[in-house]
């Protein structure tokens, strides 16, 4: 082929190829335009998520082997944190405890006193019953002495006793009018554990016969009560008591109240003065049942 030939056909190459580079070039054009907005509108949005990045904290049901821990349920009334939960917890099995504590001792206290009112029945129903065998039931009055026997130096269990009972006073006294009626009234009460009546009564009564046959009576059975009375009356009942030992120490009670003189003392805290008055009673009157009582109190407190 010649030059010339050669030189136009690679003009007609160029010339045929020319367009379709052209659109080759436009094609590539296009396409990178396509991928800048396609990656624009990914940029967008939210990226995927990475298995392997890092997460948000996330928050897990608690879990407690306490008292009263377990989470409250959501939305649920009156749900509270788990730690105040446990606290409201121990408070009610602490006060459940104190609860049933306090019953346990008033339970005891309800026993202890009825034991303490029973031997204060007891004790006052024996001197009762004493006062009413050592003397003699004779119609409200008369004095009676226990004349078996007796003859002058003879042994002291053998000897005349005379006693005061119920119904008789001092019988070196002559009885006042109406007297022998306000006692026995009185000391009706007594027997009928009447405790409250029965001091209002004696009291009435020594007002009205201070220095009557009964008087020495009514002291000492204001002595008895005011130790039986609620709550009892130790002051008042010392002094009964004393009034009697200081006014008639010839009366056949006087071993009872001097007896009774050492409990008191001991009731108030006075060891060493009622120690005084339980050896005095066992000492003067060895032979009397105040003077055994006496002995046996002392072998159990002191």
């Amino acid at each position: 082929m010649s030059r010339l030939g050669k030189a136009l056909f690679t003009c007609g190459l160029v010339i045929t190829t020319s367009p379709l580079c052209l659109l080759a070039t436009g094609q590539e054009y296009v396409d990178v335009e396509a991928e800048r907005a396609a990656q624009a509108a990914r940029d967008t949005t939210a990226p995927p998520a990475d298995p392997y990045g890092v997460k948000p904290a996330q928050a897990y049901p608690a879990t407690s082997y306490g008292l009263n821990t377990a989470p409250p349920v959501p939305g649920a009334a009156g749900a509270v944190p788990a730690g105040q939960g446990a606290n409201m917890g121990m408070l009610l099995l602490q006060l459940q405890q104190l609860q049933q504590e306090v019953m346990r001792l008033n339970g005891r206290v309800e026993e202890q006193a009825n034991e303490l009112r029973k031997l204060r029945e007891q004790s006052l129903e024996r001197y009762v019953d004493l006062d009413k065998r050592l003397g003699a039931i004779a119609g409200g009055g008369a004095a009676v002495a226990a004349t078996a026997g007796a003859v002058s130096g003879a042994p002291a269990e053998a000897r005349p006793v005379v006693v005061p009972q119920a119904g008789e006073g001092d019988s070196r006294v002559a009885e006042q009018p109406g007297e022998g009626e306000a006692y026995r009234a009185a000391y009706a009460l007594v027997r009928g554990q009447q405790f409250d009546q029965a001091v209002t009564a004696f009291r009435q009564f020594l007002q009205n016969y201070p220095a009557g046959k009964y008087a020495p009576n009514a002291h000492y059975w204001l002595g008895e009560l005011y130790l039986v009375v609620q709550p009892p009356d130790l002051e008042s009942s010392r002094q009964s008591f004393m009034l009697l030992l200081t006014q008639y120490p010839d009366n056949s009670k006087v071993p009872d109240a001097m007896y009774k003189l050492g409990k008191v003392h001991f009731l108030k805290g006075n060891r060493d003065r009622a120690r005084e008055f339980l050896d005095r009673v066992i000492r003067e009157h060895g032979d009397s049942s105040a003077a055994k009582l006496a002995r046996e109190f002392i072998a159990e407190n002191y």
